[in-house]
């Protein structure tokens, strides 16, 4: 199963995102299920980087990702960090919802 982990501020902006695991949906190669999550990480990753110029700290290994929001950023960068980082949390919630079995996502507060 594929461990989704969120934790987000007071604010409710997320703060550190850790994927980690397999789902299992098919065999090495051909699961739909462990590629939506890879696109879906992989997509916002490369468009942090290369449409703003933005590397947060991540990790990212086989079976396993983590990402943590960037201390410093102009308001204007956070906003579109942010933008596309809900927006890959957005791709894997519903990705969870389809796939509830092979997908284990949760948000956890800061308070």
């Amino acid at each position: 199963m594929v461990r989704v982990r969120i934790t987000r501020d007071q604010d409710s902006n997320p703060l550190s995102v850790e994927i980690k695991g397999h789902a299992l949906f098919a065999p090495g190669g051909s699961d739909i299920v462990c590629a939506a999550v890879s696109v879906l990480v992989q997509s916002v990753l490369y468009a942090m980087e290369d449409l703003l110029g933005i590397k947060p700290p991540q990790k990212l290994r086989e079976g396993y990702f983590s990402l943590s929001a960037p201390q410093e950023m102009e308001s204007s960068e956070n906003e579109k960090f942010l933008l596309l980082l809900e927006t890959m949390l957005l791709g894997l919630k519903e990705t969870a919802k389809a796939y509830p079995d092979h997908i284990d996502y949760k948000e956890i507060a800061i308070t």
